[in-house]
């Protein structure tokens, strides 16, 4: 039986400051995402910037959250079911042969209580898919080291295959340009596309994390997909964290929106490199990305966080194009992704 784990970076248990200083302590003191020595980097961590963290990202992560938990955890659950359901209907995988699981880098569901569960159903091959499609050294490596930990500390080492990204997998680039295009982006009209992507400590770069390269790859597709040129299409970075933007990758994508404020072309904008919506869609997009092309106090009223995507379309140039989350389409892509890059997965 194959074992496959989608894994993400993870998610508070609730938006009380309580809940993020305990998530936010784990993940900011992971040894993929500190900036700085480690004796200088757990002091500003625990008296600089949690206490402050906490209470700020409390306001945010109130926005996002719904009935049902965290946005990120329940979708990437939906779709993990979703991908279950197709391969339990594949006369090549056969129904039981393949468990999919949903796991966090940080939070629940963890990868040592997946990888226990998928322990005790007998998985003899696990499959890990950290669903970034362009890989970095930060979130990606991050998830892998997590996964390798989680081995050790429950002391079960079962063959394994890690796939490290997926940005030009065939089926991934045709959904996100059928999204593009399902959102109305029209070139012929004077549409301007604009792909925002989380941004990267330019030091990773420096180390040889190829993210931005795999992007540029990303682009070259999705632009003759959507029938545009590479150019047509302008890339950009957010999610920048610190002071110190200079020593992230560049240009910001709110730095480029406030350019466009003063033309009259509508701008689409998409966030390709996120598979699930999370804080940095819901929550940035409208109080950070529209306000920066429409002007300041143009925040979107919301009255709930499933009106996020409409209310930011009623601005009139701003489109903001749907992540993949749980769709039909995703689901279908991951499965391909999967087979595609495994051989513990039978072959037609």
């Amino acid at each position: 039986m194959i074992g496959v784990i989608l894994a993400n970076t993870g998610s508070p248990s609730s938006p009380e400051p309580d809940d993020i200083e305990r998530y936010l302590r784990e993940f900011l003191m992971d040894e993929r995402i500190r900036q700085l020595p480690k004796p200088l980097w757990k002091y500003l961590v625990y008296r600089r910037i949690l206490p402050k963290r906490k209470v700020s990202s409390a306001a945010r992560y109130r926005f996002i959250w719904t009935e049902a938990g965290s946005p990120l955890v329940v979708n990437q659950q939906l779709l993990a079911d979703k991908v279950q359901a197709l391969f339990d209907t594949d006369e090549n995988a056969g129904e039981g042969r393949v468990v999919v699981r949903s796991a966090m880098s940080y939070g629940e569901p963890s990868l040592e209580r997946v990888l226990l569960d998928l322990r005790e159903a007998g998985a003899e091959h696990v499959v890990l898919l950290p669903l970034y499609p362009q890989s970095a050294y930060s979130p990606t490596l991050a998830v892998v080291d997590a996964f390798w930990r989680a081995q050790e500390a429950i002391g079960w080492k079962p063959p394994s295959t890690v796939i490290d990204n997926y940005h030009d997998d065939p089926g991934y680039i045709a959904a996100i340009a059928r999204s593009i295009r399902a959102a109305g982006f029209d070139a012929a009209v004077g549409d301007r596309l604009i792909l925002s992507l989380h941004a990267i400590p330019l030091k990773d770069e420096a180390a040889g994390d190829t993210y931005r390269a795999q992007i540029a790859e990303s682009v070259e597709l999705l632009a003759a997909a959507l029938d545009v040129a590479p150019d047509d299409i302008t890339v950009a970075f957010q999610s920048v964290f610190g002071r110190d933007e200079s020593k992230w990758t560049a240009p910001l994508t709110r730095d480029v929106l406030e350019s466009w404020r003063g033309d009259d072309f509508r701008v689409v904008l998409a966030c390709p490199g996120f598979a699930i919506d999370c804080l940095e869609t819901l929550y940035d997009v409208p109080h950070v990305m529209v306000p920066a092309l429409e002007g300041e106090g143009a925040v979107p009223v919301v009255e709930h966080v499933d009106d996020v995507q409409a209310a930011c379309n009623t601005r009139g140039r701003f489109v903001w194009v749907p992540t993949l989350n749980a769709s039909d389409e995703h689901a279908a892509l991951i499965k391909g992704v999967l087979v595609a890059n495994s051989e513990a997965f039978p072959k037609k």
